[in-house]
């Protein structure tokens, strides 16, 4: 893809994070997203995600991209996370008052 020149469907580029993109009618989408759905014959769903077997993000094969799902925390677990991160910038809060 040449500077200002519109790029066309189907057309694709690598990122500097190491994530290969395809140009398509809704825009730049993630290669291995697209490859997973043609694989799957249907759209990945909203808590399903993408690695790659090897952890080699330019091996764009079938073979080595496994869906899965990612599972919602519980509502008491995000609770409790969130009761710990309130109490540790309260202390911090308070050092800095202190000092």
């Amino acid at each position: 893809m040449t500077r200002g020149k519109p790029s066309t469907i189907g057309e694709t580029r690598w990122s500097p994070n190491g994530y290969h993109y395809t140009r398509t009618a809704n825009g730049w989408e993630l290669t291995h997203r697209l490859l997973a759905e043609e694989t799957l014959c249907r759209p990945l769903a909203e808590n399903e995600r993408i690695r790659f077997k090897d952890n080699d993000r330019t091996n764009l094969t079938h073979e080595n991209i496994e869906v899965y799902i990612v599972r919602e925390r519980s509502k008491a677990k995000r609770i409790a996370h969130l009761e710990h991160r309130i109490a540790e910038l309260q202390a911090e809060l308070e050092e800095l008052r202190v000092s």
